[in-house]
């Protein structure tokens, strides 16, 4: 099995999202749109974890602005089912054992999960 590096994923994601709004005065996309692009530049070729990494990066982008809402809500659903599943512990194994704390911390710090779930998960 290979393993995902969390952290890289994430700037491959973030780098993606800043080459689109770079370009986005040249193509007057909004905000929302930007971020629907970068999810479908990953919606085909990529594993199962890695498609979670991408909707976690998203989500974390959405914030609270209103124009986002509607993909936020869509993004917490399938990420909640993810982390709510069975099989979730062996599922995120799948990313590099370094990176999975800064993971677990960070989908904390967005209210994905608790602070003790991820206590127990990085243990």
């Amino acid at each position: 099995m290979k393993k995902i590096s969390y952290m890289d994923f994430r700037l491959d994601v973030l780098d993606d999202f800043f080459l689109c709004l770079v370009n986005k005065p040249k193509t007057d996309i909004s905000y929302d749109e930007v971020l629907g692009y970068v999810d479908y530049h990953y919606e085909e070729g990529f594993s199962e974890i890695e498609l979670f990494l991408v909707s976690f990066v998203l989500y974390v982008l959405c914030g609270k602005f209103d124009v986002t809402s509607s993909f936020s809500k869509t993004l917490k659903k399938n990420l909640l089912n993810q982390i709510e599943s069975q099989d979730f512990r062996n599922f995120i194994r799948q990313v590099v054992d370094e990176d999975r704390n800064n993971l677990f911390h960070d989908m904390y710090l967005v209210g994905l999960i608790s602070k003790d779930m991820r206590d127990n998960l990085c243990k």
